[in-house]
């Protein structure tokens, strides 16, 4: 048994409901001059093996982040 095209639409409007729902627009992270001076430091005086990785992870960062990106202090 097959169902129509017009009875398969309207079980599926009826499921989903009539307006369809759109997740909000993720916002991107900013970071305040404290914060960055304060990892940027920290970054620094990293000096074992795996130590500057390691903080990027636990502070949820990339290298971008560091080298020329939302972290980089001009200068």
């Amino acid at each position: 048994m097959t169902l129509t095209t017009l009875t398969m639409t309207r079980a599926h409007d009826e499921a989903m409901g009539d307006e369809p729902s759109m997740p909000d627009r993720p916002r991107r992270r900013s970071f305040t001059a404290d914060y960055k001076l304060a990892i940027l430091d920290e970054y620094d005086r990293c000096t074992g093996d795996g130590d500057k990785g390691a903080l990027l992870r636990q502070e949820g960062l990339y290298t971008s982040h560091i080298g020329g990106g939302q972290l980089a202090t001009g200068g």
